[in-house]
């Protein structure tokens, strides 16, 4: 019989197993909306998929000179075409299609490979009775590697999405080339052994250490997370505090100025019944402008306003005087605690560098939200030779948090020192005004 028509028979059984290895990234990633390329994907991962354990139990049962060298042209046509077809037929961001690349297989490859070791310890071809079972816990050790592949991968995805953009993008363009180069290390291991195997048992402790390299990258991740997340929530239970203390000076407030309207009235009916006027009319003029005076709101937006009210009562009680050009909207998209985080950052910065600058001082903060974009400017002057504090006292992660929100919704952040005068900008994209891949 035909040695082609002999592996293809082995094959048959086997073929959903891997095809189910790739097909999984569908569960990973979301399709682009016409059906074509779901289709297409199929077709891509049914044909690729096929071929691939055909040229490899072809190899095992033949073990001929050339039979590995089929094995992995397809193995490396795999590497190659993948980060493409992922481009084409999903429709997130460009960076998580590519970085998903490495560790869905490295994660996939590290589980399934007790189930592999299970069928190149066979005599093939052998019976299709016999081959049935041993197709079939094949089949259910990679559909299990798949899931919990595709469930840490997830997470994964999530833990560096947090990161800056460059690195991130880094990291993405990184990632089909380790996978190129990870399959390069497994055919050089299989290379010199008389079967796939002992070329398997050779691979595994590099496979290992990949993996352990994988594990140390996650751990990283989700202690770098942690440290973020508090940072933001401090950042949170700051900016509480600090919208606490304006309600309670504006309830204070309240009730000075009931009191005073007590005053103010006894003294308009004393006036009015002396005949007074015109002094009646002046008490009155006082009250409506003490009124006034009581609550001052910066900005319709109550994140802004707060922050707002933070940064003037800094000015205040330092003498300096801030000015405030344009406002930022109530229905302003940005998640209110990345909002309060960079803008109180930005602020206070701002602030205490105004602060200990030579006297007379100006702060000036401007707004501008356009075309899906929300800018943040601020202008202070410095002074020749900065007070540090120490990080112990909760300062010296502003500009890092400042950066952080500003690249993780694509924008930038700027500090530009020059003549004695700062100026900080902090751009972002608004999530809702954002276009689908303005960045890719």
């Amino acid at each position: 019989m035909n040695p082609w028509l002999v592996s293809l028979q082995v094959t048959l059984p086997f073929v959903p197993s891997y095809f189910c290895g790739f097909f999984l990234y569908s569960l990973v990633l979301q399709y682009r909306r016409p059906v074509f390329y779901r289709i297409l994907f199929a077709v891509y991962c049914l044909v690729l998929l096929t071929l691939k354990p055909l040229f490899d139990f072809h190899w095992q049962i033949y073990n001929t000179p050339d039979s590995w060298v089929y094995a992995y042209i397809i193995g490396s046509v795999m590497v190659l075409t993948l980060p493409p077809m992922l481009l084409l037929c999903f429709q997130d961001a460009w960076r998580r299609k590519l970085f998903v690349v490495f560790p869905f297989i490295c994660i996939q490859s590290s589980i399934i490979t007790p189930f592999c070791l299970l069928v190149m310890n066979q005599d093939w071809p052998m019976p299709l009775r016999q081959e049935l079972p041993i197709a079939l816990i094949f089949f259910l050790g990679s559909l299990l590697s798949c899931i919990l592949a595709m469930l840490l991968t997830r997470r994964l995805v999530a833990l560096v999405e947090g990161l800056p953009r460059p690195l991130y993008t880094a990291l993405a363009v990184t990632s089909p080339l380790v996978n190129l180069l990870f399959n390069v290390e497994q055919m050089i291991a299989m290379r010199g052994t008389v079967t796939r195997l002992e070329g398997i048992f050779q691979h595994i402790p590099l496979m290992m250490a990949e993996g352990a390299v994988m594990v140390l990258v996650f751990f990283w991740l989700v202690r770098r997370n942690s440290r973020q997340m508090v940072a933001i929530a401090a950042v949170r239970e700051r900016m509480q505090q600090r919208n606490l203390e304006a309600q309670q000076r504006s309830l204070d407030s309240l009730r000075r100025l009931r009191v005073l309207h007590h005053q103010s009235l006894a003294e308009i009916r004393s006036m009015l019944q002396a005949g007074d006027a015109a002094g009646a009319l002046r008490t009155v003029e006082q009250l409506t402008c003490r009124e006034s005076q009581v609550v001052h709101r910066y900005a319709d937006n109550p994140v802004a306003d707060v922050s707002l009210a933070n940064a003037a009562r800094l000015c205040a009680d330092a003498g300096v005087t801030l000015t405030i050009h344009g406002t930022l909207p109530r229905d302003c998209t940005l998640p209110p605690v990345d909002l309060a985080s960079l803008l109180y950052n930005l602020f206070s910065n701002a602030a205490e560098a105004a602060a200990q600058a030579p006297k007379p001082a100006r702060m000036e903060i401007s707004f501008v939200t356009a075309a899906g974009r929300l800018c943040v400017t601020v202008r202070n002057p410095v002074p020749e030779h900065p007070v540090r504090h120490p990080r112990s006292e909760g300062h010296g992660f502003g500009r890092k948090i400042l950066r952080e929100i500003t690249d993780r919704y694509d924008g930038s952040y700027t500090l530009d020192i020059r003549d004695g005068q700062a100026v900080a900008t902090a751009m972002v994209w608004l999530p809702a005004e954002r276009k689908e891949d303005a960045h890719a």
